[in-house]
């Protein structure tokens, strides 16, 4: 989407030109830098501004985001104190292998394909940019354990 008014229309937020591959060019690979984590998800210089008066060219849903992978296992053993009572001890792991989900890449704000303005790019977690930050899916590796009483 264009950061300018290119059509006249008073809408503020225009579809881009797509003039060339989108993902060409793009790593896709996590970097870090000034304390944050980012990829850049989306080649800027696959997009121009529409010309004055015109709609751009990019299809609805045409640019797809990162993918989503988890794997959460739980390991649990119950220790029978009576009749009545049951410990049962949880050791719970989220994101087993540590696979880092990225949120969407920034979608608006297009305002060349040399701007540094943050155009397609993910800086966040899918779990964090949902509201659940630490152990929402997505997040880095985690550990719980619980001690759980049944009778």
């Amino acid at each position: 989407m264009t950061a300018t008014d290119t059509t006249g229309t008073n809408e503020n937020v225009q579809r881009v030109d797509v003039v060339g591959d989108p993902f060409a060019g793009v790593s896709h690979r996590v970097v870090q830098a000034n304390g944050f984590k980012y990829v850049q998800w989306i080649n800027p210089a696959a997009f121009a501004l529409p010309a004055a008066g015109a709609y751009g060219t990019m299809r609805r849903n045409q640019i797809y985001a990162p993918g989503y992978a988890d794997t959460d296992l739980a390991v649990l053993k119950n220790f029978q104190v009576n009749e009545r009572f049951t410990v049962q001890f949880r050791s719970e792991i989220f994101n087993l292998f540590n696979r880092v989900n990225l949120a969407p890449p920034f979608p608006t704000g297009f305002a060349g394909p040399n701007a540094q303005n943050g155009f397609g790019v993910s800086a966040d977690t899918i779990g964090d940019y949902n509201g659940a930050p630490g152990i929402g899916p997505g997040e880095p590796f985690n550990v719980q354990f619980a001690l759980k009483l049944v009778f």
